[in-house]
């Protein structure tokens, strides 16, 4: 299942926030797609994991940034599929959505899932990931986080400064 960084939607196209998720659901459908009990319960499912269950009626549109992101994850839930890849997940996000879709990644780790992140957040990385790979047009280092989350191999990432591990902004970023 993939998660992009956004979603290009027209906000006046008229799809509510269940049928969003539903379309997750789409591959394991019939021709016609037409949802049987297992795919509601799996989109039932995936917008409790989400805590977007109460919104499932509204329009796409009309959601908050973070409900929005909340919503696509939830899509990708919906699939089941044992590999997620997510594209900037945090990017834009209010700090609930962030600590909700944190702690439902250290519930995929628990499920034994897969999770890819590209990410240049780096506050979350100890948190959940086993293995980093860091790249700067190439790779630069890959591995278990203990060993590759280093400020050394981070420096070399960033060129030359070591970002600030809670915000990932380099020293170099600061305007004064």
């Amino acid at each position: 299942a993939y998660v992009p960084q956004s979603e290009g939607i027209d906000c006046e196209f008229p799809v509510s926030v269940w049928d969003v998720v539903m379309m997750g659901r789409y591959g394991a459908m019939n021709l016609l797609r037409i949802p049987r009990s297992s795919d509601r319960v799996a989109v039932r499912d995936a917008l409790q994991r989400v805590d977007l269950l109460d919104l499932r009626t509204r329009p796409i549109g009309t959601l908050s940034g973070g409900q929005r992101k909340r919503a696509f994850l939830a899509r990708a839930v919906a699939q089941r599929a044992d590999v997620l890849l997510l594209d900037e997940p945090f990017n834009g996000v209010d700090v609930r959505t962030e600590k909700l879709m944190a702690d439902l990644f250290l519930q995929f780790r628990e499920e034994r899932r897969t999770i890819l992140i590209s990410t240049h957040d780096l506050s979350h990385v100890r948190e959940f990931c086993d293995l980093v790979v860091l790249i700067n047009k190439t790779v630069l280092a890959y591995g278990e986080t203990s060993e590759v989350f280093t400020p050394e191999n981070l420096a070399m990432t960033f060129g030359g400064m070591p970002p600030d591990l809670l915000t990932g902004n380099s020293s170099s970023d600061d305007p004064l």
